[in-house]
This record gives structure tokens, C-alpha cells and sequence, in this order.
């Protein structure tokens, strides 16, 4: 069984699914409301740990009924709490989600965290993997420093200098489009572009290993010395709320089992494409039988 220690930022999900985006100041019917305890970091420690794997999640939640729910959650995957902080003075950070129905989009509002960092960072385990997710910064650097022998892996998802320094640490940087256009100067409009970009990101990340997420045109990441694109799977979206967390957990998942990046990279392509035929986060992580079923047809 392998230990995973999931570092970042933990929020309560709030969706809501509406026929059409709203016009301002009109009224509204929710078809359905769906909640859960959202966070990449989290997201991904929920799939490890419903995949069978001994994951951690390390990160700060309020004293509400919110954080007694993602508590529950947690409880539910599996995933060990050990290293999960509890702040009595305030409330769990919450992200509103408005689902359009018709078109298959999500539009996010997030609630700006007045949570603390983590005071603990001396883990007593052995990891095997250590995932970021750019929030938590010394807590990051301190376990980085603590735990020399594991892999590491963040989730490039906002540029600030804590994330671009994180990723000259680790091994892995598993980035968003827009992440590496930022980053790169450079804007995606055809595939002469995208190698442009990722030449860019490798040439101020040479030492780690780059994938870059391109949603509903799948994922770019280099093997052998060379650049491949890997399209997304065909399927009828229903919500594309935490398909990239669900990449990041699956990509650790296969890394760790067959230490090659191009596997990871297909596996972790098929359960993100997977997940968006399902409305929700935790709930639309897919069955690990039904991940390797189709993967084993690639």
C-alpha cells in the first residue's frame, strides 16, 4: 500500500444546477443542489483512498457544521485525518458553484480563506508521494526538506511566487493551460503553439517533469524525448467541477504503480474524462475497476 501525504487547501462545495446562466436581477429555478468538500489536494486524497492507497490530507478547516462534514467525508474514502488542523476562532472556507445545464459550464466563486496556515509539519511517516497544491507554503517547504525520498507533485493551478518556487522543488508539475500560458507569454491557438509553451515551461523547469492540462483537448507531457498530445476522452459532460483534481490523483495513482509518465498520464486522462459525465466532486470520482477497464484498451 503506498502513503500519499495531500497537502493544500480544503474548501466546502456548494453547486448549483440551473437550466441557463442567470441575467442579472432575474429569478431563478436551482434544479438541483449537490455538495461535497471540494479542494484539489482533498479531492485527490479521496481517490486514493477509495482506490485502496493510505492517503493523508494535511490542511486547516473552520469550526462549523461545514468542517464536520468534510470530516465525515474524509471518514468515508478512507482518507487519514491525522495531520488535519481544526481553527475553533474560524469557519471553513466555501466555493460557490453555478452549473449551466445547457452548455455544460461551470462558472466558480470562491470565498477568499481566512484560515491560518498549518502550525504542524513534522509527519512522522514515510510518504511515498508528497502532493501540492501551492497553498500551505512553508508547511510545503518544510515537508519537502523532511522527506528527501519521497516523489513529489504539485498542482500548478495560479501564479504567484509560492507556486513557481514550489515547482522548482518537486519532481512533478502537472499545470493548467492557463498556468502555462502565464507563465510561458505565450497564448494556445494550435499545436505549433502548445510545444512552444511547453518548451517554455521545461526550459524554466528543467529538472522536473511537465504535464500541462488542456481540459476538453486532453493533455500535452513529454516521453522519450518527445512531445506528445494525448486528446481527452469522448463524453457527454455534465460537470467539469473537479475532473483536474481527479487527474492529479489518478496521475499520482499510476505513477507510483508503474513508474512511467506516460502511463500516469493515460490513466489519469481517463478517470478526469470519466468523472465529467457525473454532476459534483467526491461523487464523480470514478470506480478504479471502471478506470482500468478502459485503459487497458488504450
Amino acid at each position: 500500500m503506498m502513503k500519499v501525504l495531500c497537502v493544500g487547501h480544503i474548501a466546502y462545495d456548494i453547486a448549483l444546477s440551473l437550466e441557463d446562466y442567470p441575467l442579472e436581477n432575474t429569478r431563478n429555478k436551482v434544479v438541483a443542489v449537490n455538495e461535497s468538500g471540494g479542494g484539489c489536494s482533498a479531492t485527490a486524497a479521496c481517490l486514493l483512498g477509495k482506490w485502496g492507497e493510505q492517503s493523508y490530507i494535511c490542511g486547516v478547516v473552520g469550526y462549523d457544521a461545514y468542517s464536520d462534514k468534510i470530516k465525515k467525508e474524509f471518514n468515508e474514502f478512507k482518507v487519514k485525518t491525522d495531520y488535519l488542523e481544526t481553527n475553533y476562532e474560524t469557519k471553513t472556507a466555501l466555493t460557490y458553484i453555478l452549473l449551466n445545464k445547457k452548455r455544460a459550464t461551470r462558472t466558480i466563486l470562491s470565498q477568499e480563506s481566512k484560515l491560518p496556515p498549518l502550525k504542524k509539519t513534522d509527519y512522522n511517516i514515510a510518504a511515498d508521494m508528497i502532493m501540492l497544491d501551492g497553498h500551505e507554503y512553508e508547511a510545503s517547504l518544510n515537508i519537502l526538506k523532511n522527506m528527501p525520498n519521497a516523489l513529489s507533485m504539485i498542482d500548478a493551478g495560479r501564479v504567484n511566487k509560492h507556486v513557481l518556487d514550489l515547482c522548482t522543488k518537486v519532481n512533478f508539475i502537472v499545470c493548467s493551460k492557463e498556468f502555462a500560458e502565464e507563465v510561458s507569454g505565450i497564448k494556445y491557438t494550435d499545436n505549433a503553439s502548445l510545444s512552444k509553451i511547453y518548451l517554455n515551461l521545461k526550459s524554466r523547469f528543467a529538472k522536473q517533469e511537465i504535464v500541462i492540462t488542456l481540459e476538453d483537448k486532453g493533455a500535452i507531457y513529454s516521453f522519450e524525448n518527445q512531445i506528445k498530445l494525448l486528446p481527452a476522452l469522448k463524453v457527454t459532460v455534465a460537470d467539469s467541477t473537479g475532473a483536474g483534481d481527479i487527474f492529479h490523483g489518478a496521475f499520482c495513482y499510476q505513477y507510483l504503480k508503474t513508474r512511467n509518465i506516460e502511463n500516469a498520464v493515460k490513466f489519469a486522462n481517463i478517470a478526469a474524462g470519466l468523472s465529467l459525465s457525473k454532476v459534483g466532486t467526491k461523487n464523480s470520482i470514478p470506480q478504479l475497476s471502471e478506470v482500468e477497464k478502459y485503459y487497458a484498451q488504450v
